[in-house]
C-alpha cells in the first residue's frame, strides 16, 4: 500500500477513533446520529455507511455493546438491583434487558451474577482458599510483540486494542499478527486512574519496526503463575485478588519485577462473552 494510501485510511481512522471515544466518553446520553457525524467532520449522509463498514457494527450496535459489557460489571461488582442496571444499561423493562444480556453473554443476569467464575472466585477470597482454582507455573517463551499504550482505566482497554488493530490494519502489518494480550506494570488499586498505564498488545511472528505510536518489543522469557480465567473481561477483577492476595502468599513464591500479561486464547469477534479464555500470567522469581 503506498503512502498516500496509508495517510488517506489513517484520516478515516481517526475520525472512527474520534467517534469511538465521544461515545465512551458519555454513554448514557441519547444516540445522536448528527452529532456523531459532526464529531467524525463527515456528512451525516454517508458518515453511518462509512462507520458501519469499517468496524463491522453500526453506532447504535456499538453503544449496545459498550453498555451490555458495563451491565457485566456492575453485576459482577455491585450491589445495584438488576432493575436499576437494566436502566442504566437503557432498557424500560428488565425481560427486555434479559432478552438482549442473555444474548450477548450467553447466561441471563441474574445467573451471570450468582454463577460466573467471578461469583466463585469471590467466594474463594472470602475463604482464603489457595487451592480453590488451579495455577499452573511455567516458563514463557520469550516473543516479539507490538503494542499501543493505554492511558486510564483497565477496564476501558477495549478501545485502545481497537486503535491497535485498526492500526495494524492501516500499515498492512496484520499478516504477522499472532494473537492479542494485554501488558500491566501497576495494579489499579491506590493509583489514580489517569495515572495508569497498560498496553494493548499482540503476538508477532516476527521482531517488527512499526510506525509511532505502535511499539514493538519482546515479551516472555521467564517463569510466570498462570491462571485461567472463564467469563466476561468486565469481570475479571476477582481473579487478580485472587491470585495477588490468597495464591500467592500462599505459594512460597516471589513476584517478579516484570509486566503481568493477560493473553486471550480467544476473542469477542467469534466468542460468547461467557466462554472467553483468558490467561493471567503473574511473573515469578525462578
Amino acid at each position: 500500500m503506498a503512502d498516500s494510501e496509508m495517510q488517506a485510511r489513517q484520516t478515516y481512522l481517526d475520525r472512527i477513533e474520534r467517534v469511538r471515544a465521544h461515545i465512551r466518553a458519555d454513554l448514557d446520553a441519547p444516540l445522536d446520529l448528527d452529532a456523531l457525524a459532526e464529531v467524525a467532520c463527515m456528512s451525516r449522509f454517508h458518515w453511518h455507511r462509512i462507520y458501519q463498514a469499517m468496524t463491522g457494527e453500526t453506532t447504535a450496535q456499538t453503544v449496545r455493546r459498550l453498555r451490555l459489557a458495563r451491565a457485566a460489571e456492575d453485576l459482577a461488582h455491585s450491589s445495584r438491583s438488576l432493575a436499576a442496571i437494566a436502566a442504566r444499561a437503557g432498557y424500560t423493562s428488565q425481560s427486555a434487558f434479559t432478552r438482549a444480556f442473555t444474548a450477548a453473554h450467553g447466561m441471563a443476569p441474574a445467573t451471570f451474577r450468582q454463577a460466573g467464575m467471578h461469583a466463585s472466585l469471590q467466594h474463594a477470597i472470602r475463604e482464603d482458599n489457595a487451592m480453590a482454582f488451579t495455577v499452573e507455573i511455567r516458563r514463557l517463551p520469550a516473543r516479539p510483540a507490538v503494542g499501543l499504550l493505554h492511558k486510564g482505566g483497565f477496564n476501558e482497554i477495549g478501545e485502545t486494542f481497537e486503535r491497535l488493530f485498526s492500526l495494524l490494519g492501516a500499515h498492512g502489518l496484520t499478516q504477522h499478527v499472532r494473537g492479542p494480550f494485554g501488558r500491566y506494570r501497576d495494579g489499579p488499586d491506590g493509583i489514580a486512574v489517569e495515572d495508569l498505564r497498560s498496553h494493548a498488545c499482540a503476538f508477532t511472528d516476527v521482531l517488527l519496526t512499526p510506525p509511532s505510536p505502535m511499539e514493538s518489543f519482546t515479551v516472555g522469557g521467564g517463569t510466570y503463575a498462570v491462571l485461567t480465567y472463564k467469563g466476561p473481561y468486565a469481570a475479571m477483577k476477582p481473579a487478580y485478588d485472587w491470585l495477588f492476595g490468597v495464591w500467592l502468599p500462599g505459594s512460597g513464591r516471589e513476584p517478579r519485577d516484570d509486566h503481568v500479561l493477560e493473553i486471550n486464547l480467544n476473542t469477542p469477534l467469534d466468542t460468547a462473552p461467557s466462554d472467553l479464555l483468558t490467561e493471567i500470567c503473574l511473573p515469578l522469581e525462578d
